[in-house]
């Protein structure tokens, strides 16, 4: 072998990361992602938007909202806090706020403040019906929910049961006869028309504060779909008859037009202080629009739009429309938000944003972008799965992520991307480059997994693919030595090698004998391991390596990942899987035909659903390796050992605490210590994303106030230093 070989093969296939030691891992959102412009991506570490619902709701309690994306076919929970900048989408992400949520949410969520105390609150689908949270949101203990009612329950006549909806009918939460408390428009059991259960809280009770819900007997705005296409018969066509005594009883009719998936969308279009609505449905790729021209306490749908917005561009999804009614850009005008419900449609351009350009009583949208708050994230379409390689040879590890695929108009078609590694001393950033690195999508090949060694023996680190059909293929660096990587697909198929389904590939020296092998993740859960005899002759050794399978019972896959690396005591092994979960293994060394120890199965409680995709380096240069992750929503999360660069808020001291507000400010910030008699030498630090100190002093009060000529508009890093403990929160100058 080569010494230059050699070397390289050491750097690249030997991550070393000094002495063993405790590992804690947090949620980065201080190294930088850049785009093509060098512009700053705000949601870059987001984790990619598939399947968005969307929920408004003040996070961190300064009287400005915030949003709260949920994807509804992976479980993932992306807050992001507002900067409230006028007329501008300005939400940066803030994954301190994903443990405040509860963990059973599902299928999808929305937020009414159903008490009227001026918080969201927040709701979920649970058990064919819907789940209430309250929001008990304070200044001491932050975002909290609270259960309320496990399932809200409605009367039929006398006859008590759950508000039917399914994971695929989003329900419509609004006060439908502006009585002042939360009402519920929902389709059907048959799906085909729209039940109104009124809440009698304020009749009865004097209050909102309570669920009183009765169904009112007759399909609300008497109106139908028609079952083949999501468009309605409208009265006085007879499509919407009384319904039976028994609401679960389906006339021969109804039962042929039975259908599931839709999302409805229930505000005042026209002003009129009437409910119309916007419907997104499985039948078809379209929003139907349906204006009601009775009374609040007596819908009556007279007209409709099936490809509303006519007067613009018509919003359409490959699979089911959701349309949202919420203000994108802050300038106190909702805007008409429209996602991709279901995870089979579009994976890239699946957020269209249309600004009202009138006002909430008129509702004129206008067309603004279909890549809304996507294009602030590094999105690669479906599924991501991230590997550090050193593109343009500058002795900095770069990012590619490639995909299961990206939708391109309905054509799937695989692809990495690659973002540079432009840090520089203590500024960590990488900006984007390009979409299709290697030209990877002209070759067909879907279910990209990657990975580096020189096959060839010329000196520079060739790529092997790994597909979805459980092939390998080698892609030759062309590139002269020490210059930019040029990939070229020079053997499909490679060394025949098959392992049935989601080949995801990692060439590292397993027996440690000098030469490089081959470990292979599967669908199956499974890792297999092939043994290189010499000049990349490879003996297929066993598909049960280590005895490691990641397939939950009654799963029907597992989609094993693996990454096994020196941490500094022996080899250790992590391994991605569908759950979302990292599987940590050790006891590798010397136990290769044996068992491996199963230390965790949810290693640091990282949790990216589905398919988490691990890949390992040393991204802020402190020694301690660091974890991207890549998931089935096409984004990457980055979670590193610095707790000052993640921003965790207890490090060593738990009775500091500190707040900064109002934040963001286009003014003064005041800074406010509780318990500050139990602090004897703290000192106050504010820098900027670089490190570089703008402001420090000795704290000598519990009440700081931070000039607002100190800041310039930016994101800056305010730091409370008590001996050796650091806590640290990001404030926003407007």
């Amino acid at each position: 072998m080569k010494m230059k070989h050699w070397l390289i093969y050491m750097l690249c296939s030997f991550p070393f990361f000094g002495s063993a030691q405790t590992q804690t891992f947090f949620r980065d959102t201080l190294v930088h992602v850049n785009d093509i412009n060098n512009q700053p991506l705000y949601n870059g570490w987001g984790g990619g938007l598939n399947s968005a619902v969307f929920a408004e709701m003040d996070l961190n309690n300064d009287n400005v909202m915030d949003l709260v994306a949920y994807s509804s076919t992976n479980n993932r929970i992306i807050p992001m806090i507002n900067r409230g900048v006028y007329k501008k989408s300005s939400y940066v992400y803030a994954p301190e706020y994903v443990s405040k949520f509860p963990s059973d949410l599902d299928g999808w969520i929305k937020s009414f403040d159903y008490d009227n105390d001026g918080d969201m609150d927040l709701f979920t689908y649970y058990n064919a019906s819907i789940r209430c949270y309250r929001n008990d949101i304070n200044a001491g203990q932050g975002l909290k929910f609270t259960l309320v009612v496990p399932q809200l329950y409605t009367h039929y006549g006398t006859f008590p049961t759950n508000i039917y909806c399914s994971r695929v009918n989003m329900p419509a939460l609004s006060d439908v006869d502006n009585d002042g408390d939360m009402d519920v428009l929902a389709f059907s059991i048959s799906g085909n028309w729209v039940e109104h259960h009124k809440n009698y809280s304020m009749d009865s009770l004097g209050n909102p504060n309570g669920f009183l819900m009765y169904n009112i007997p007759q399909c609300w705005g008497y109106f139908a779909l028609k079952g083949a296409y999501n468009t309605a018969d409208l009265p006085p066509i007879p499509a919407c008859p009384l319904l039976p005594a028994n609401p679960l009883v389906n006339t021969l009719e109804n039962f042929q037009k039975k259908h599931a998936g839709s999302v409805l969308c229930a505000f005042d279009s026209d002003g009129d202080g009437d409910k119309d609505i916007l419907n997104g449905d499985v039948l078809s790729s379209n929003v139907l629009y349906l204006e009601n021209c009775g009374t609040p306490d007596s819908a009556f749908m007279c007209t409709q739009d099936s490809a509303f917005p006519s007067y613009n561009i018509p919003a359409y999804m490959l699979d089911v429309a959701a349309p949202f009614y919420l203000d994108g850009d802050n300038d106190g005008n909702k805007d008409l938000v429209v996602s991709n419900f279901f995870d089979t449609g579009e994976d890239y351009k699946n957020v269209m944003l249309y600004k009202n350009i009138t006002n909430n009583q008129t509702n004129v949208f206008n067309f603004s972008t279909n890549e809304w708050l996507v294009n602030q994230m590094v999105e690669v379409g479906t599924g991501a799965h991230p590997a550090f390689f050193d593109v343009n040879a500058d002795g900095k590890l770069d990012l590619l992520i490639a995909n299961e695929y990206r939708s391109d108009a309905g054509i799937l078609k695989g692809k990495i991307a690659y973002y540079q590694n432009t840090s520089t001393a203590s500024n960590f950033s990488f900006t984007f480059m390009m979409d299709d690195f290697a030209s990877l999508s002209t070759s067909g090949i879907i279910g990209v997994s990657l990975a580096f060694a020189d096959m060839d023996f010329d000196g520079d680190m060739d790529m092997i693919v790994g597909d979805a059909t459980g092939n390998l293929h080698l892609f030759t660096n062309n590139a002269v030595l020490g210059g930019f990587a040029t990939f070229i697909l020079t053997n499909p198929n490679y060394l025949g090698i098959n392992v049935g389904y989601n080949a995801t590939p990692q060439f590292i020296d397993v027996d440690r004998d000098g030469q490089i092998d081959i470990l292979i993740g599967e669908r199956n859960g499974n890792i297999n391991y092939y043994h290189n005899n010499g000049n990349f002759t490879f003996s297929f050794i066993t598909p049960n390596f280590g005895g490691v399978n990641v397939k939950k019972a009654n799963s029907f896959a597992g989609f094993s990942v693996p990454y096994l690396f020196d941490n500094g005591s022996g080899y250790e092994l992590l391994v991605g899987s569908l759950s979302g979960y990292l599987y940590h293994y050790n006891n590798i060394d010397g136990n290769l035909s044996g068992n491996f120890n199963l230390v965790d199965s949810m290693f640091q409680n990282i949790f990216e659903p589905q398919r988490s995709f691990p890949a390992v380096a040393d991204v802020d240069a402190d020694g301690k390796y660091d974890l991207v992750v890549g998931n089935a929503c096409g984004g990457v999360v980055l979670y590193t050992q610095n707790s000052l660069l993640s921003l965790n808020n207890s490090q060593g001291n738990s009775e500091v605490d500190f707040s900064v507000y109002p934040n963001p400010s286009n003014d003064a910030f005041t800074l406010e210590l509780k318990e500050f008699n139990h602090l004897e030498s703290a000192y106050l630090t504010i820098t900027d994303l670089a490190g570089r100190i703008i402001y420090s002093e000795k704290i000598a009060t519990s009440i700081i106030t931070i000039s607002n000529e100190i800041l310039n508009p930016g994101i800056y890093i305010c730091q409370i230093k008590v001996g050796q403990s650091l806590f640290a929160k990001k404030i926003f100058k407007l």
